[in-house]
């Protein structure tokens, strides 16, 4: 037996993890590599293996001189760490061994954290439905898988057994077997080549290409599988599932007949109106919670796991969504009980456009009586932010009804053909149709004449008139305009309801008169022809009496010391 000397056993002590560090890296490389190695290279190898060895053996020992110790907590943790070291140097001699990583060929698996089982514990009904569906494509995945790891594995044992081999057929060269460190070596690796047995392997990997081969051939078409998986679902589940919507839309019929006479028109309760608004939403969210338990409650004496969890999935999913709608729900259910800044019976101004709050519920129902269609359903979501005020009695909703003849700013004359919440449409004279959006129509301050319209005509006269101006020309026309026009005064009901001529101011070029004629709305299809006709008889009544009418002068003041062309 040779024994290494102490020095050179403390250095290649030192040099221990510097070799084992080569020699991993150069593990992958050496699988690729041929049969031929250096016999040098595989002697500094086994010296170290033989180093290893020997302190496996001593780890081995102390582990045995503990258990005669009484137990301790101390005495536990050292043996723990033993434990450790042993399994490393194990793993050490193993990569020497066989020139592998061995941490690639057996990695182990992470375990779950606890909230991870807690939640596969929930879903289990869901994950048992979805496997029994994709259980054919996950088989053939999981075949695929296992024919790519166990080639992957053979080529792995056949060099890891090569390497061994070689170690193997070295013999017994310059070591005694007597002794305890030799003997570790030499059975280590022995069990080292049974463990790298590729026979088992091969077998393995025979039997899953045969079962992969064996899938693929009875495969299925997507559509197949996914109609026939529907079908079952229908099959064991339709019959739950149709129970379940009964309960449910049953109790909710029941509960919402019930509902007249808990806080409806037949109820006993004599309550203000927000209250009662307050206890009608109240009692919708008891209704819908009501009817979702009873209905959870139905899956669950039935032994519906698989329904019952995706329910209960479904609403804790929608609960966690709706969090972020929490504010404006909250806005929206002040809304619906009459308590927000917009409420029911008071007049609101959407789209430009003034509308009454009819009611507030689940939607807002908006009423404008003058509008073709006034009848306006909004989610209730619209009108946060909007406000609302008291009607003021006969206050009109829209300018103009159907029929009426208006006059816009843009001197646009015409009857109003149609009027929605969207445009209007005014007939002009001579059939034309001329088209306003809502809003720009009330922009243009629409003059509405069916109601009524006034003339007012500022009409001069030449100064020479300045003694009659006050007193005796405004008689003179008044009996003119009466002479004239007498078909509009001596009726019954008259078209002319007033008229008043008075002087008015004093002109750069004329005396100014004001004429004032009220006329009655019936005589609004007739505005233009009256104000002609009206014109007209002014023009007469100066004829007759020879009463200038004056024309604009522009008058020139020089300065003094200044000549006009004239004079000079």
């Amino acid at each position: 037996m040779v024994h290494p000397p102490s020095v050179f056993k403390s250095l290649l002590m030192k040099w221990i993890p510097a070799a084992l560090a080569l020699c991993l890296a150069a593990a992958p490389l050496a699988a690729q590599e041929t049969n031929t190695e250096n016999p040098n290279e595989s002697r500094k190898i086994r010296d170290i293996m033989l180093l290893l060895s020997d302190q496996m053996l001593r780890v081995q020992n102390e582990l045995e001189s503990l258990k005669s110790l009484p137990p301790s907590h101390s005495l536990g943790q050292q043996k723990e760490k033993l434990i450790l070291r042993l399994d490393e140097l194990n793993r050490n001699f193993e990569s020497l061994a066989t020139k592998l990583q061995t941490e690639d060929l057996y990695l182990e698996q992470e375990k779950d954290s606890d909230w991870i089982d807690q939640l596969k514990s929930l879903t289990i009904p869901v994950l048992a439905a979805l496997s029994e569906v994709t259980e054919k494509p996950r088989r053939i995945e999981h075949l695929k898988k296992r024919v790519s790891t166990l080639e992957t594995q053979l080529k792995n044992f056949e060099v890891g057994r090569r390497n061994i081999q070689e170690l193997v057929d070295l013999g017994d060269e310059n070591l005694d077997t007597q002794n305890a460190m030799t003997r570790k070596y030499l059975t280590t690796l022995k069990h080292l080549q049974n463990k790298y047995d590729t026979e088992l392997v091969q077998i393995q990997l025979s039997e899953a290409k045969r079962s992969l081969s064996r899938e693929m051939q009875h495969n299925k078409p997507i559509w197949e599988s996914a109609t026939q998986s529907v079908k079952n679902f229908f099959k064991n589940r339709g019959l739950n599932l149709l129970i379940t919507a009964g309960v449910f839309f049953l109790l909710w019929y029941l509960m919402t007949r019930l509902r007249v006479f808990i806080i409806g028109e037949k109820s006993l309760i004599q309550a203000q109106p927000w209250m009662r608004k307050l206890m009608s939403t109240a009692y919708s969210g008891l209704v819908l919670t009501l009817c979702v338990v009873t209905s959870l409650i139905a899956l669950y004496f039935l032994h519906d796991w698989l329904l019952l969890s995706v329910i209960i999935m479904f609403l804790i999913a929608l609960a966690w969504a709706s969090r972020q709608f929490l504010p404006r729900l909250f806005q929206e259910v002040r809304l619906a009980l009459n308590l927000g800044t917009a409420r029911e019976h008071e007049r609101l101004i959407w789209n430009g456009v003034p509308w009454k709050i009819h009611s507030l519920g689940l939607q807002a129902t908006l009423l404008n009586p003058r509008l073709e269609g006034g009848r306006l359903q909004l989610p209730l979501g619209e009108l946060i932010g909007k406000h609302s005020r008291p009607i003021v009695e006969g206050e009109p909703w829209f300018p103009t009804k159907i029929g009426n003849w208006v006059r816009l700013s843009d001197n646009t004359y015409g009857r109003v053909e149609h009027q929605t919440m969207e445009q209007v449409i005014l007939r002009l004279k001579g059939d034309t149709l001329k088209y306003y959006a809502t809003t720009e129509f009330l922009g243009m301050t629409p003059m509405n004449l069916s109601k009524g319209f006034r003339y007012e005509i500022d009409f001069g006269l030449d100064y020479s008139l300045q003694p009659r101006i006050c007193d005796e020309i405004p008689r003179l026309f008044e009996r003119g305009l009466w002479d004239y026009l007498e078909h509009h005064h001596q009726k019954i009901s008259p078209d002319f309801t007033y008229t008043g001529i008075s002087f008015d101011h004093a002109g750069s070029s004329s005396l100014n008169l004001k004429v004032i004629v009220n006329v009655e709305g019936r005589c609004a299809e007739r505005y233009d022809e009256i104000q002609r006709e009206i014109q007209s008889t002014l023009v007469r009544i100066c004829n007759e009496n020879r009463l200038t009418i004056p024309f604009n002068q522009l008058t020139i003041t020089l300065p003094k010391g200044m000549q006009s062309p004239s004079e000079a």
